[in-house]
């Protein structure tokens, strides 16, 4: 029997749109991602995109007709079904020779396919050696660092946060070699100690996506990790990403043991006068100079 599926069109979209947002659709010299995979499971419809450095996984609603999968040109494919009318229904079937048929209302559209076979193999979320972080907080803490990671440095250490797990302290580092931040949290309990260094990429969109998808205050993201890569599941998607090789910086040792002095400054009102004082800085550098005076910042 070959796959058969009907769907909501807004419900299609915003399922496609959840793998289609973080990964890049690549060209040349591997065809096959420009495709994303539908596969029928559990009473709906798996969808994946992968670039083969980090890959998404959701879980879309749909009623099932036939079981099956196919990969599918991405952007053709959401081309036609943006193009759709709104709040129309969306029947999808896939032939023998991996044709897909898209029809709506008095619509027809068909696209070629590949099989599932030629689709690069996603592993799934390694749940033996997982912990749960809050979605909210693990969002704030890689917002609150992942500024300070370099995005095409040849030390590509640099272009990944610090996860580390030590002493029940939870902590995110990034540093590009100038600056340095680091994010901890004593509410995060994983089942032991770890050091993993992790793309950027994938938390940033990992962070977008919790700020975008209407997370509730209590939910939680599970964290998977393996020798080799690191999961994240939130609900009914899943992010998976290669870990990044190499030793991260030993950023403890330039963290000075003590200081002459100790400043406490609003950090809302910091970031205002900053922001001022930047408009009139040197294009190349921009830097701006805090000098310190009794009670006051000038």
């Amino acid at each position: 029997m070959m796959m058969k599926i009907n769907s909501n069109r807004e419900t299609l979209i915003k399922g496609i749109q959840t793998i289609q947002a973080g990964v890049s659709s690549k060209t040349g010299t591997i065809p096959i991602l420009q495709n994303f995979l539908m596969e029928t499971e559990d009473k709906g419809l798996k969808v994946v995109f992968t670039d083969l450095e980090m890959a998404i996984k959701h879980h879309i609603p749909v009623e099932i007709k036939g079981e099956g999968s196919i990969t599918v040109p991405i952007k053709k494919f959401m081309e036609i079904v943006q193009n759709l009318g709104e709040d129309s229904d969306v029947n999808i079937a896939v032939d023998e020779n991996s044709r897909i048929s898209i029809l709506s209302g008095k619509s027809r559209f068909k696209l070629g396919g590949a099989p599932k076979n030629d689709y690069p193999v996603i592993p799934d979320l390694d749940e033996s050696n997982s912990f749960k972080v809050p979605a909210k907080l693990l969002a704030e803490m890689i917002n609150s660092t992942i500024f300070s990671a370099s995005t095409e440095d040849d030390r590509h250490f640099l272009n990944g946060l610090l996860w580390k797990y030590e002493k029940d302290l939870f902590s995110l580092v990034a540093t590009d070699g100038r600056r340095l931040a680091i994010a901890s949290s004593k509410k995060v309990k994983a089942k032991k100690e770890f050091k993993v260094i992790v793309p950027s990429k994938i938390l940033g969109e990992l962070a977008r996506f919790i700020k975008g998808a209407g997370v509730k205050d209590a939910e939680e993201v599970t964290v998977g990790l393996s020798s080799n890569q690191i999961g994240f599941k939130i609900g009914k998607t899943v992010f998976i990403s290669r870990l990044v090789e190499g030793n991260f910086p030993a950023y403890e040792q330039i963290i000075p043991k003590s200081h002459d002095m100790e400043i406490v400054i609003n950090a809302e009102k910091l970031m205002a006068v900053t922001k001022r004082a930047a408009i009139c800085s040197n294009e190349r550098s921009g830097a701006v100079k805090y000098t310190f005076k009794k009670d006051a910042l000038v």
